[in-house]
């Protein structure tokens, strides 16, 4: 018997070596419980023991280092706008070297193209940082500080952002401390990327005070150049920390919500109504997207003549003019139908849910009034309850239009 166990253990060092799969992590599981309650000895039930947890540790520290790969190439991977190849970073060069008062060598050229990668990584560290040191607050009750606003709901509670979640979202943890690991992760994520910082600040020390002539005028140059390439991204960032702000304040609602001990029915009226919110401002903001698209690509500027469709080989490789100018007419015509057709439909589509949802949601809220007044005591809900749910409803439909108000300015910013 003794042999058959230690058979079994030697199955489990094999795969010392790999990230093992979630499937195979949860038959190992199985096959460990299974052994430990018939036949394993004390001492082989201890080596299984320590090779599981071995066998965890293994697969959680693969995911961190892959994750901080991950943001080492986010850092690391230079921009196209800041490549030798990119002609508007180049005429920025050639204006920075127009300051100095000497020949300009090759050698001069690639040293200042590489300031202006560590200024660019310089402010890039930083974004990032903001961002998991938001999630870190989160974790840590101090996302939200004292104000002289009063809630209805507790604000000082641990909550973990779905950005960080996801990292360890395939990973079986079997009663690890879930909200340690977070934490670490989140920790050693603003160590590297601290330790980023300082690396890349010195590295920058180290060029400019070795490149001559090197002057605040060619500093402050890149710097303007690197801001308004990196406004995008910093967008982005920003619109990630609002969204972490929001799903606290959505996820603190429901918890205080819980703690009134709902039944079933108010359960079941929370729920509703949050979803029914949900639909009704989403198809609300794309209504009012949709709208601000078609006014954009109506424009003079978005004219059929200034659209890659106007191009056609085909019309173009008739020889007569007057034929080719027909067919160019009708084909724009047809066009131009076709579109004001496809967009007044997605419209009106829209609109029409936009109605459906929002006759829902009154409904549901005017079933909640009619409700509180036919049950008895014990089962109506409480005014308490239904200020929650307000809330959480505001809350969620502030969520959506801040999602939106992200998406309106990309689409700005791409159409200019």
């Amino acid at each position: 018997m003794a042999t058959n166990n230690n058979n079994d253990i030697a199955q489990y060092e094999q795969y010392d070596d790999f990230d093992i799969s979630e499937e195979m992590y949860t038959q190992l599981k199985s096959h460990h419980n299974s052994q430990t309650s018939s036949n394993l000895k004390p001492r082989e039930e201890q080596i299984l023991s320590q090779k599981m947890s071995q066998l965890l540790t293994k697969k959680i520290t693969n995911k961190k280092l892959s994750f901080i790969n991950d943001i080492q190439n986010r850092i690391n991977k230079i921009p196209h706008w800041l490549t030798k190849e990119n002609k508007s970073f180049q005429q920025i060069i050639d204006q920075a070297l127009k300051t100095i008062p000497i020949k300009a060598s090759t050698n001069q050229r690639n040293d200042l193209r590489l300031i202006a990668i560590l200024i660019y990584k310089i402010k890039v560290i930083p974004m990032y940082d903001r961002l998991w040191t938001t999630y870190f607050k989160s974790s840590t009750r101090q996302l939200i500080q004292e104000s002289n606003r009063k809630y209805i709901y507790q604000i000082n509670f641990k909550f973990w952002p779905k950005d960080v979640k996801t990292i360890l979202q395939s990973t079986v943890l079997n009663g690890t401390n879930e909200d340690q690991l977070y934490r670490n992760i989140v920790h050693d994520h603003i160590h590297y990327l601290n330790d980023q910082l300082k690396q890349n600040q010195i590295e920058w020390n180290k060029k400019t005070n070795s490149f001559n002539s090197y002057t605040l005028k060619i500093e402050q140059l890149f710097e303007k150049y690197i801001d308004q390439n990196l406004s995008s991204l910093s967008l982005e960032i920003e619109h990630k920390i609002e969204l972490a702000y929001y799903d606290y304040h959505i996820e603190a609602l429901k918890l205080e919500y819980d703690r009134h001990n709902p039944n079933e029915y108010q359960k079941k009226i929370f729920k509703e109504l949050c979803r029914s919110k949900y639909e009704q401002e989403t198809t609300e903001q794309e209504f009012h997207f949709l709208k601000q698209q078609m006014t954009y690509y109506n424009s003079p500027s978005q004219s059929f003549e200034n659209s890659n469709i106007a191009q056609s080989t085909v019309i173009d490789s008739i020889k007569n003019s007057e034929i080719r100018r027909q067919l160019f007419n009708q084909y724009k015509d047809i066009a131009i139908q076709s579109k004001a057709l496809l967009f007044n439909f997605y419209l009106k589509t829209v609109e029409e849910q936009k109605n459906e949802y929002k006759k829902n949601y009154d409904m549901e809220v005017k079933k909640m009034w009619s409700d509180r007044h036919s049950l008895n005591n014990n089962e109506q809900i409480s005014m308490i309850m239904i200020d929650l749910i307000n809330e959480r409803c505001n809350k969620i439909s502030e969520r959506i239009q801040c999602i939106y108000k992200y998406k309106v300015r990309c689409f700005q910013s791409k159409s200019n």
